[in-house]
């Protein structure tokens, strides 16, 4: 079996089954080393609007979208390498990202797209408020 970010097989696949205790429980046990709260809001303002359109994706899905999920992963892996981001946190959301745009690849699986999308949106604003911003707050102590 290949190895799987944590972020992606303890937070994301939690939200995305609707185990949502085992998903918050997972998320405030998550530590990020490297990632400041300015860079994870600087990507979680680039992810979030794609996922609301995936969200809203008609059947007939658009190729510019496709290719935005693309831009996504070439930027996450680019702030990674930039050690802006950690690479277990990158790797989740790219994996995530990636069985999103596998999804809307396959005429059938637009709903399954829309409900992925969903999931690493809740994981990410979980994300945002249990670890980024307690992190912020231990910062400002």
């Amino acid at each position: 079996m290949p190895y799987l970010p944590k972020f992606y097989s303890m937070v994301f696949r939690n939200f995305y089954e609707g185990r949502y205790d085992d998903g918050f429980n997972n998320v405030m046990k998550y530590s990020v080393y490297r990632t400041t709260p300015s860079a994870f809001r600087k990507i979680y303002n680039l992810i979030i609007p794609v996922l609301d359109k995936v969200m809203t994706v008609q059947p007939q899905v658009n190729p510019d979208l496709v290719r935005l999920l693309v831009r996504l992963n070439i930027v996450l892996e680019y702030q990674k390498r930039r050690g802006m981001i950690d690479d277990d946190l990158a790797d989740g959301i790219k994996t995530a990202i990636d069985e999103i745009r596998r999804s809307l690849g396959n005429p059938k699986g637009v709903d399954q797209a829309r409900e992925l999308a969903r999931a690493l949106r809740d994981s990410l604003d979980a994300f945002l408020a249990y670890v980024i911003y307690a992190k912020r707050g231990e910062e400002e102590l």
